[in-house]
Formats: structure tokens, sequence, C-alpha cells
């Protein structure tokens, strides 16, 4: 399964922060370095959780990337549970 942002987000950057405001359900949330950068990446293409481990191993210190699928799996949990990223299925659709 690929995982992709929610259509409509805003986001602004406050120094190493940035608060994301969703406006269909008027929730805003601030949200660290590693969280907007996910995020942001899922805004330009949907991605897989191994793509987003990838991308958190480049960001990390030496000694915290061999835990980059750990930080991954749990950043994408708390963006799903804050409603900011959802899964789409991949398979290709059988046409009759």
């Amino acid at each position: 399964m690929r995982l992709t942002a929610v259509d409509g987000l805003l986001i602004r950057h406050f120094d190493d922060e940035a608060v994301v405001f969703d406006p269909l359900s008027w929730d805003a949330h601030l949200l660290n370095p590693a969280a907007i950068a996910v995020l942001e990446l899922l805004i330009d293409a949907p991605c897989s959780e191994t793509e987003i481990a990838e991308l958190l191993r480049n960001a990390l210190l030496d000694e915290e990337r061999p835990h980059a699928v750990a930080h991954a799996h749990r950043l994408i949990g708390e963006l799903r549970s804050l409603g900011l990223i959802r899964g789409i299925e991949t398979t290709p659709i059988a046409y009759r």
C-alpha cells in the first residue's frame, strides 16, 4: 500500500517546525521537522513506508539510522491518526 497526504492541507513554516491546517476539518497541528518532511514528500507523490524510512534514514544522525524503519512506522501512525495522510490501493483494477 502507498500513502498520500489528504487534499487541501495548508502548511506554514516557523523555523524548524510548521503548522499544518486542514480546511475540511478545521484542525491545525504543530509538526516537527521529520513529520513535515514526510508530509511534504507525500504531498508531492504517493510513497511506500519503505520510501519514507529511506527519507528518514538520510536525515537521521548516524546512531539513529538503524531505527529509521521504526521511526517511519511510528510517524506514519501519528500522521494517520491526525487525519493528515491516508493509504491508497495500488492494485490494478481488472476490467471486464
